[in-house]
């Protein structure tokens, strides 16, 4: 069957845009077709025009690569499937939600257009999430849009969930809405049926994982609160541990909290204690091993993110960092960017995300 007749309410303005490629920015809650819509746009883009571009902001339901990513790639020549294409680069966020990280999100939206635009494609598609309800939804499409400046902004709708958005866009003049119907072959996934993808991403991702070691004093650790402040001296750490008497493997101050990683658990009053000791307002205890199979982001000294891994130790004592990952070598890595998520190299999720580290 045609694509024609699969989604008859497409064809007017995919054929208007096949003659003029653009930037094109998908919008759509989800199930929607949104990423069926922008496949179909680069197969018939790529018939006539190279090179092409596409971008996935999708982090939770991504088209290829790991979840938790935002991905580009480069489209040279015709091709049946977009998972069939080699993703040129990515941003890695570690999570598969943009609504816990809008900001961060928002700035890894901003690393793939600026990495794909450098390559001068003459069209580019970009599929968002399905992140669109309420106040924070729609505030972080509209700087979403604004952000990447689309000519032409493709609104699916199954009814008029998208109007609060599409409202405000419509108010500029920089760019085109169309406002489209979803066909009735588009049907909806069931949550179980997401979560079963995303584990298949992940995967396939670390089939062919091994491990790398890092020293701590090669890289630097972002993203979350661990590797964020000023660390203890060792002398510090040493009198605090006998005072405690328990082994603080590590200590910084972030902020007005302290921040401590300890072999052993602490009661309630020993953790006041320590902040008592330190002046400040908290301690956040943790075990070394609530790091463990911790998704990472590995970003090179120029700050190209290039690949994806799970934490499978951290030796304070000897300062490194063990590492799964499929990239050939981690020589490159200047930043381990933490993620929230926790899962297996087989990709099940421990349902266990670390949130205070």
């Amino acid at each position: 069957m045609r694509w024609q007749e699969l989604y008859p309410e497409w064809v007017e303005v995919l054929s208007t845009l096949t003659e003029a490629p653009c930037v094109v920015l998908v919008l759509g809650g989800t199930d929607v077709g949104k990423s069926t819509f922008s496949g179909l746009l680069l197969r018939l883009w790529a018939q006539h025009h190279s090179p092409v571009g596409f971008l996935d902001l999708d982090l939770g339901q991504t088209t290829f690569g790991p979840p938790t990513t935002m991905g580009w790639l480069l489209v040279r020549e015709p091709f049946q499937r977009l998972s069939d294409l080699v993703p040129g680069g990515f941003a890695f966020l570690g999570d598969t939600t943009v609504a816990r990280h809008p900001h961060a999100s928002l700035a890894g939206a901003r690393h793939v257009m600026d990495e794909l635009m450098s390559y001068q494609p003459a069209g580019i598609v970009v599929d968002t999430c399905g992140y669109i309800g309420g106040v924070g939804g729609r505030h972080y499409k509209l700087l979403l849009t604004g952000l990447l400046r689309p000519q032409v902004v493709i609104a699916l709708q199954r009814d008029t969930e998208l109007e609060p958005i599409l409202s405000a866009l419509e108010r500029r003049t920089d760019w085109r809405v169309e406002r489209l119907q979803v066909p009735p072959c588009i049907t909806r996934k069931s949550p179980p049926i997401r979560a079963h993808a995303r584990r298949v991403a992940f995967a396939n991702y670390f089939q062919n994982a091994r491990s790398h070691t890092l020293s701590l004093d090669q890289v630097s650790l972002t993203g979350r609160r661990l590797g964020s402040g000023l660390p203890l001296s060792p002398e510090r750490r040493t009198r605090l541990s006998q005072q405690l008497r328990t082994d603080i493997l590590h200590a910084e101050i972030v902020g007005n909290s302290l921040h401590v990683i300890v072999r052993q658990p602490l009661k309630e009053a020993q953790t006041q204690l320590l902040a008592t000791q330190i002046g400040v307002d908290r301690a956040v205890v943790l075990p070394p091993t609530a790091y463990h199979h911790l998704l990472v982001g590995l970003i090179d000294y120029h700050g190209r993110h290039f690949g994806v891994g799970l934490i499978e130790q951290i030796d304070f004592e000897a300062r490194t960092l063990t590492i799964l990952t499929p990239v050939v070598s981690v020589h490159p890595v200047r930043w381990v960017q933490l993620g929230f998520v926790r899962i297996l190299p087989d990709g099940t999720d421990l349902g266990e995300p670390l949130r205070d580290g």
